[in-house]
């Protein structure tokens, strides 16, 4: 098992629940905003992005973890209660030494390499995490740090050590 995609499942469920969190304490006018170049409002794009986790989920281990989002507006405390639930799930699939080169089929049909959507997961929610957080700086709001340095830190990972200085 690569250590290094264990480490990337669990950043990217810290990130998102650090990201909904943050959300919570943000104005109404805000959380309802765009901006051009993003994926839609705040409260969409974050529905967008765990009901589409919960889809690549799904398709990798296959089954469902929970029913199913649809279209309605939901709950932050719903988005973030579903994202925690997925978070060991993906621990176990990135964890599978075969889950990577296992074949699966999309809805739409397509057969490709369960790794495939596996990496997907990530980038997805990253590149939606980046959308939310340029929605908030728009509208001069300062989100939280969620990179993978500020998630090592806060999980103990990191230290600092004395550089001895060159003459």
């Amino acid at each position: 098992m690569n250590e290094a995609l264990l480490v990337l499942y669990r950043h990217k469920t810290w990130a998102t629940l650090a990201l909904i969190d943050f959300c919570k304490g943000v104005d109404d006018a805000v959380l309802d905003a765009t901006t051009p170049g993003t994926y839609g409002t705040i409260r969409d794009t974050l529905r967008h992005l765990v009901r589409s986790e919960e889809g690549y989920l799904a398709r990798v281990t296959g089954k469902r973890h929970s029913e199913a989002l649809g279209d309605e507006a939901v709950s932050l405390d719903e988005l973030a209660e579903r994202i925690r639930r997925m978070g060991p799930h993906w621990e176990a699939a990135a964890q599978d030494p075969d889950l990577a080169r296992r074949r699966v089929t999309t809805d739409d049909g397509w057969r490709l390499a369960g790794g495939v959507v596996m990496a997907q997961a990530i980038h997805h929610a990253d590149d939606h995490r980046t959308h939310v957080m340029s929605v908030l700086s728009a509208h001069g709001v300062e989100g939280p740090d969620i990179d993978i340095w500020w998630y090592a830190d806060e999980n103990g990972e990191v230290q600092h050590v004395p550089v001895a200085q060159s003459e």
